[in-house]
């Protein structure tokens, strides 16, 4: 798998931290070490990780209780530019109980900011991997029909043959479970007892999975059972030859032995971050973020250009003719002005992410896989995702627009549309005569029914064409034809949208022409449901597409017969 250089890893991570937070129960605060409350507190070792901290440049606060943890991240949010340095042990009447440190890793791993966390304990590292993992979510996941047929199976058991059983599991299969991977050589033993017990061997993988939860939740408090995530995407590392580490939502988290000098915090960080090889996408993300930070005011004030110019911009969003309109506008806006952000930070983020790539080889496909750490997607799968990316994007709230995609359900088979019309006619207010003003609040558009289609090898490898949509919906790969591959017709229809096509939580009104249960045209009433919005350059392609075929230039044409003989 290709690996990103420690210069890169460092560049994104740690090279942006400005400010580290301590929290040990066993250090003195700043106000106890100023009354000299020293007594109880391990005052060196609190001074030596302050000066660590103050050496890197990083602003530094020392605490000894988790809520100053827990009230810094609900608050002011730990986030990329911040560093926490945590004791898995934070109870002082409770010394062996790490029930309050992973409670604040949970919290942070589901938080809106990445966080970078040393666990800096005196506790085995491979006992503090294997909490932290589970804690978090980790373990292989079971199903409720397997899980019920186990917990049978085990009720079924003399208590001395399952205690039998439970004495099999060692270190790895542990280890395993919890970074979910499957039973190996050394769960022989394990696997050896199950079946002499008689169970189903269709179980034999749940069976483990499932002893090997009841031990962590012997282990963990009933709290961080219950706040733990089951769904959780968990990557751990329990290697001996570097840092042990975790990692799960918005946390990365090494564990470094307090046995070890102060100043190794950071090597081990490094040697952690390589270890993980995070996706270039995810380091391109942090450090862009970085680089928007570092940025400044003087950059926005580039941005917001002369007050002209802001007069325009401003006169827009009060123009609006209602709220969704206004909102309309403000988001756009918003995208208008990161994009002037962004092109001043160009050298520093283009720059950053050219490095990423500079040393790949091979098939992109093989190395775009390995980089996302895509495991069993295959080279169809990747290329429809590419396509999906350059075509749409999702659209789950606003008003209908050109380029919107929408289906909805009948006789439990969905019908798929694209809207036509030109943006400029769908806006609210407009057309308020003749028939889109006798139809108001319905609202006329020019929409072209879908195909969807099989085969998506050979619509890929025709992609170019630009006859489909590529798009994902309802977690499958989805193909829809917009012109007939063989007349390259498209099928035209006018549908009428309730409440002028207004869109809230995907969700929309209209009706259809069609012809009803006694077989004569009427209207239908449905609901539909947007599914993606086509990129600008694609929706007005189709839609020019589209008014060239109400055009029908051309008509008067007469093909001859596929079936004439030659003339004699």
């Amino acid at each position: 798998m290709p690996n990103t250089s420690p210069e890169l890893l460092k560049e994104a991570f740690i090279d942006p931290i400005r400010f580290a937070l301590v929290v040990d129960d066993d250090f003195p605060t700043y106000s106890q070490m100023a009354r000299q409350e020293l007594d109880r507190y391990d005052s060196v070792r609190a001074e030596s990780l302050f000066d660590f901290c103050r050496a890197q440049g990083w602003l530094c606060d020392v605490d000894n209780a988790v809520r100053v943890a827990e009230k810094f991240e609900r608050d002011k949010h730990l986030n990329q530019s911040d560093l926490l340095i945590l004791d898995f042990h934070l109870e002082s009447d409770k010394p062996e109980d790490p029930t309050r440190a992973l409670g604040v890793l949970q919290s942070l791993a589901a938080s809106d900011h990445f966080n970078l966390v040393v666990i800096y304990t005196a506790a085995p590292s491979l006992d503090v991997a294997r909490d932290v993992a589970y804690s978090l979510g980790g373990g292989v996941k079971v199903s409720n029909e397997d899980a019920d047929n186990v917990s049978e199976f085990i009720d079924s058991l003399d208590p001395d043959a399952y205690e039998r059983i439970v004495d099999c599991v060692n270190a790895e299969i542990m280890q395993n479970f919890l970074a979910s991977k499957r039973p190996n050589a050394s769960a022989q033993e394990l696997i050896k007892a199950l079946r002499e017990a008689d169970i189903d061997g269709g179980l034999i993988g749940s069976a483990i999975a499932c002893i090997c939860m009841e031990q962590m939740k012997e282990k963990l408090s009933p709290v961080l059972i219950q706040q733990r995530n089951g769904s959780a995407n968990v990557e751990v590392s329990f290697s001996a030859d570097g840092p042990m580490w975790v990692t799960e939502g918005n946390l990365f988290a090494v564990i470094v032995n307090k046995e070890e000098p102060v100043g190794v915090l950071l090597e081990r960080l490094k040697s952690a971050l390589v270890s993980w090889n995070p996706s270039p996408l995810k380091l391109m993300m942090i450090q862009a973020r970085a680089a928007l930070e570092k940025a400044g005011t003087t950059v926005d004030l580039k941005v917001l250009d002369t007050p002209r110019r802001q007069a325009g911009w401003l006169l827009r969003i009060l123009a609006a003719t209602d709220l969704n309109e206004r909102k309309r506008h403000i988001h756009e806006l918003y995208g208008r002005l990161f994009e002037r952000l962004i092109k001043h930070i160009d050298d520093v983020v283009i720059g950053f992410g050219s490095k990423l790539f500079e040393n790949s080889e091979g098939s992109p496909a093989k190395t775009a896989r390995d980089m996302a750490k895509a495991t069993g997607v295959l080279d169809e799968d990747i290329y429809h995702a590419l396509n999906e990316h350059l075509c749409s994007d999702s659209y789950t709230d606003g008003v209908i627009t050109t380029g919107v995609v929408f289906r909805c359900k009948r006789d439990d088979k969905f019908s798929y549309w694209l809207c036509a019309s030109p943006a400029c006619d769908l806006v609210v207010g407009q057309n308020s005569n003749g028939w889109d003003g006798d139809l108001h609040p319905y609202r006329p558009i020019n929409a072209v029914r879908l195909t969807p289609v099989g085969g998506i090898r050979k619509r890929l490898e025709s992609a170019t064409h630009g006859r489909d949509i590529f798009l994902h919906v309802d977690g499958e790969a989805l193909v829809l034809e917009v012109a007939d591959s063989t007349t390259r017709q498209m099928k035209m229809e006018t549908l009428l949208l309730a409440d002028g096509g207004v869109i809230s939580s995907s969700s929309f009104s209209g009706l259809i022409i069609g012809l009803d249960d006694d077989k004569k045209p009427g209207v239908i009433p449905l609901m539909f449901q947007s599914i993606a919005l086509l990129r600008s350059d694609y929706a007005n392609k189709f839609l020019a597409e589209s008014g060239y075929q109400r055009a029908r230039i051309g008509v008067d044409f007469v093909p001859i017969p596929k079936e004439a003989g030659q003339a004699g």
